[in-house]
């Protein structure tokens, strides 16, 4: 491909960007573009190596500024998601994004070793095409949502402090729980929001569970003593507003909202077997909210309901990735198998149960060997307790809680793409998804959805 055709892709995925329908909604939906040490390495197969831009060194700027440790990504993002059949109606939409890191150094520009700051600044624009089809659950574009219908929304800003060569790790700031828990950098190789940037399970059975791109105050320590092991612990503000307009720019820091603290710990192995190195990742964590939840209401009559008031809700998470054929010298080059189970308190979250399974095969053509193929199954249930309740308003006549327009139980989804190298930091994905049971309800049809992702870094 010629550069001219390359930045030509380029500036159209710019365009594609901007506001076309504003987001009003807020909610925890988000992709994970950070690139800062304390965050997972960004996903392979969505985006490119560091030191892939469109428009190269900038005349000398770019490495003239990461010399004097100041580095900085402008990238854009934009999905596209059409449902061809099933669902309440037929349609299709945009989602958008804009990103802007910035990572400082202090070690370079002050002689501070292992100390660094990270900020991210969002735009965000578009519609949802689940909201479309009537999925409320599962949203299809995980950019979709949040980012406040404002020019610059600010994700986070946290400083960092490694020390022993990187045994010891601590974190302050504004920060969200999915930076450093339950995340993966194969996750956002799937455009559905039931994996990007990490199980929807987590952020959408908790709002202590923060997600990006909202961050709340923080503190997070990660120790590694020895190279394959980790540990890591946090206490997170949980702002029972953060998610609805108060919140909407991500620079509004008061606490008057909070009701408590998350208190998430995982424990990661990530061994790497046989002669060809093959990597893997296994994780265990469990998340803790010390906030008091109403528990879903059992109705007794027409016009009266019981419930009762919860301390504490808890979630419990079990991930894991392994290359199974090395096809190139990264430890993302080749097939790679990943699962996962979550679980959520039932009396508190909509979220019950998530299981998924997938494969992503990178460098399985020579010839363009940062292109991919990746598959995804995914199974998410409702929680029991709220699945009764609307049962008991059915009975009653009565709306259903939670939006539904049935008996919420469970949603699937199988999800297939192509991501494509097109140029120079420009990622062409084509998606396909099939959605069984939209919103987890039996009410709804199927829905096949066609979609495409394009990014580009500048």
């Amino acid at each position: 491909m010629t550069r001219r055709h390359g930045a030509g892709l380029a500036i159209a995925a710019l365009f594609a960007a901007f506001p076309a329908l504003a987001q009003t909604q807020n909610s925890s939906q988000g992709l994970q573009v950070s690139q800062p040490a304390a965050a997972p390495p960004p996903p392979p197969a969505l985006v490119a190596p560091p030191d892939e831009h469109l428009f190269g060194d900038l005349g000398g700027l770019r490495s003239t500024l990461d010399n004097n440790g100041v580095a900085f990504d402008l990238s854009a993002l934009t999905e596209f998601a059409g449902n061809v059949s099933g669902g309440v109606k037929q349609g299709s939409t945009f989602a958008n994004q804009l990103g802007l890191n910035v990572d400082i150094d202090w070690g370079l520009m002050a002689g501070l070793a292992g100390l660094t700051t990270h900020a991210i600044f969002v735009n965000r624009s578009g519609a949802s095409d689940s909201h479309l089809f009537g999925d409320n659950f599962l949203p299809v574009q995980e950019i979709f949502g949040s980012g406040g219908d404002v020019a610059l929304h600010l994700v986070s800003i946290y400083t960092e402090q490694s020390l022993f060569g990187g045994e010891f790790d601590v974190a302050m700031g504004r920060m969200n729980v999915e930076n450093d828990f339950a995340s993966s950098p194969l996750y956002c190789n799937f455009m559905n929001n039931m994996l990007c940037g990490d199980p929807k399970a987590l952020p959408g059975g908790d709002i202590g569970h923060s997600a990006y791109p909202d961050a709340v105050w923080a503190m997070r320590v990660r120790v590694r003593p020895i190279p394959a092991f980790y540990m890591t612990s946090g206490v997170y503000e949980v702002n029972q507003a953060l998610y609805s307009d108060a919140f909407r720019t991500g620079f509004e820091f008061g606490t008057n909202h909070d009701s408590g603290v998350y208190l998430p710990t995982e424990a990661g192995y990530e061994p790497k077997f046989g002669a060809d190195s093959l990597p893997g990742h296994y994780v265990i964590g469990f998340g803790y909210d010390t906030s008091i939840y109403q528990s879903f209401p059992i109705m007794v009559s027409a016009t009266a309901a019981t419930g009762t008031s919860r301390a504490g809700n808890t979630q419990f998470w079990a991930l894991a990735d392994q290359m199974l054929v090395r096809q190139g010298p990264d430890d993302a080059d080749g097939i790679i198998a990943l699962a996962g189970f979550i679980r959520n308190d039932p009396y508190n979250s909509t979220y019950f149960e998530q299981y998924f399974a997938g494969l992503v095969n990178r460098g399985f053509w020579t010839t363009r060997p940062d292109d991919a193929i990746s598959l995804l199954f995914d199974y998410n249930s409702v929680s029991g307790v709220l699945a009764r309740t609307q049962e008991e308003e059915g009975g009653f006549g009565l709306p259903f809680s939670n939006g539904s327009t049935g008996v919420q139980s469970h949603e699937i989804i199988f999800e297939i793409n192509y991501n494509i190298h097109v140029y120079r930091s420009l990622i062409f994905q084509p998606d396909f998804q099939y959605v069984f049971r939209p919103n987890a309800q039996a009410n709804i049809p199927n829905a096949a959805v066609f979609g495409f992702r394009a990014r580009v870094s500048f």
